[in-house]
């Protein structure tokens, strides 16, 4: 083997001129044409891909939008040690100030629309004790009324 190895490197040692340009120019036909190659059947395989995922994304997410439950009131702070283990701070009342639904974002977007007119999404769980609706609250659309002219 070792011998092999060193023939042609030997061999190659001896080329010059037009004859070694002739065969890196072979060599970087071949090279590329394999790579042009490789890269269109990566790219068929990578779109069909594609394809499936966002095949995938938008049923999940017709799924997601059926499963969301909306309301609409004001949003109060809440005692959160009327449920610790809930984490519950939040509120959604009607304008009478009756209680609609509790409300828990893992974000601080319900701190920032406390006191104001809202229309809230999310998911519809309930609490630890299985005693009340909480609503996980992924999007807050804060109602006109709010805006002072």
């Amino acid at each position: 083997m070792i011998n092999l190895l060193k023939n042609i490197h030997d061999k190659t040692e001896k080329l010059a001129g037009r004859r070694i340009l002739t065969i890196f120019l072979v060599i970087f036909i071949l090279f590329a044409g394999l790579g042009i190659y490789i890269g269109y059947l990566n790219s068929l395989r990578l779109k069909q891909n594609e394809i499936e995922l966002l095949r995938t994304q938008e049923s999940n997410n017709q799924t997601a939008k059926q499963q969301l439950a909306y309301y609409e009131g004001k949003i109060e702070y809440f005692n959160p040690s009327f449920y610790p283990k809930d984490k519950i701070s939040y509120v959604l009342v009607d304008g009478s100030g009756k209680e609609i639904i509790l409300l828990k974002s893992r974000d601080q977007k319900l701190s920032v629309a406390e006191g104001l007119n809202v229309k809230v999404g999310g998911v519809l769980s309930k609490t630890l004790d299985g005693s009340k609706s909480v609503l996980n609250v992924s999007e807050v659309v804060i109602k006109s009324k709010n805006v002072s002219n």
